[in-house]
């Protein structure tokens, strides 16, 4: 059979690949020389060597420097404001004079008490002295008695209203707010300072989702790093977890007390870092996100090298758990095996590849508060 558009070429060779693809191959006339073809392209790629997971996961937090104890100060009377002795950040000693109220209107009511006191119990000596003598009854003594009680009662009340008009400091601090003014007039229980206690050290308070608290629990350590500090870190350990979650946030609030350190200020922003076991989906084989394509709910496929590390072929792999480091492979691969970790772009399978790099996968994965990004195809 002759072919008129065959003119010049001594053969051609029809070859049908996987019931489709058309290849030809000419023989010209002049030289004899095969053209190349596209299998013979050789891809750089970047070789990844798969290991098992990480056996030890890390969980991050943002949290806030706190004293632990912060506490705000009042007076448990109405009053006008005398004094306050101290600014923010002015440092006090345990049983120093913080605020005072004008002592006038205190000091009048406790005289006016003490009067009727004084006048209440007059009053029921004479009516026991003339019941004695029958010109009284029982029952007036009675009401003196309990006029009388109540007048001492009042005296008690007054005398601790004079008591409290003075704010003395309950224990060694720093003074963190001053939220009134001396002429201020305050109603009883109104905050004048909040205090905060050094007795009671610094802590990082984090809030955390209920997944990551379920793998933390009070005594644990924890690595703080703060800006303050430059590169440096503090070893904290946690001391508290709340018991239930915030109603409006729907976090945990994690405490972690810290050792002492002149640097520590509270409101300073600080990132806690804890070691924990692997989650149940976190064992298997670990492998980078890149390697993987043709991702479909939890398989995926990969490139895998041959014995010689000259070409690869696709392989089937179920993936486990995901993260934007790496995947966590639970079948189709085992320790050891060589994958395609990048420049899969224009891979097929059979193609031939030239290794320019071997990487290992993170052994430790940061489990981070964001969703986990799914892996590139």
């Amino acid at each position: 059979m002759r072919f008129p558009f065959a003119r010049g070429l001594t053969a051609i060779t029809l070859v049908f690949v996987g019931g489709g693809a058309l290849a030809l191959s000419a023989c010209s006339d002049a030289g004899g020389e095969v053209a190349p073809v596209a299998s013979d392209r050789v891809y750089p790629v970047t070789i990844a060597v798969v290991q098992p997971a990480a056996t030890s996961a890390r969980i991050m937090a943002v949290g806030t420097v706190r004293y632990r104890y912060e506490t705000p100060l009042g007076f448990t009377t109405a009053g006008k404001v005398a004094s306050i002795r101290f600014q923010e950040g002015d440092r006090v000693t345990p049983g120093a004079l913080i605020a005072a109220l004008d002592a006038t209107q205190v000091g009048a009511s406790l005289e006016s008490a003490r009067a009727e006191q004084q006048r209440a119990q007059s009053e029921l000596t004479r009516f026991q002295q003339l019941f004695e003598k029958g010109w009284v009854t029982r029952a007036q003594v009675e009401r003196a008695e309990a006029t009388a009680r109540a007048a001492t009662a009042q005296v008690s009340t007054a005398g601790f209203a004079s008591g409290t008009s003075r704010i003395l400091a309950p224990s060694g601090g720093i003074i963190l707010a001053r939220t009134a003014e001396p002429g201020q007039v305050v109603a009883a229980g109104t905050q004048i300072v909040v205090l905060g206690e050094a007795s009671g050290g610094m802590v990082l308070r984090a809030p955390m989702i209920d997944s990551d608290i379920a793998r933390l629990s009070p005594g644990m350590p924890a690595t703080v790093r703060l800006s303050a500090l430059g590169e440096g870190e503090i070893e904290g350990v946690i001391s508290e977890i709340d018991a239930r979650a915030n109603p409006s946030s729907g976090a945990f609030e994690v405490t972690i007390a810290l050792p002492a350190n002149a640097a520590l200020r509270s409101g300073q922003i600080g990132t806690a870092q804890f070691r924990v076991a692997a989650a149940p989906g976190d064992t298997g084989l670990a492998i980078p996100a890149s390697a993987v394509f043709n991702v479909r709910a939890d398989e995926g496929f990969v490139y895998l090298l041959d014995a010689k590390g000259s070409k690869v072929r696709a392989q089937a792999v179920q993936i486990g758990k995901v993260d934007d480091r790496q995947l966590v492979i639970t079948g189709g691969l085992k320790v050891g095996d060589r994958i395609v970790a990048s420049g899969l772009g224009l891979l097929t399978d059979g193609a031939r590849v030239k290794p320019l790099a071997t990487r290992q996968p993170s052994r430790t994965r940061a489990a981070a508060p964001a969703a986990p990004s799914a892996p590139a195809l």
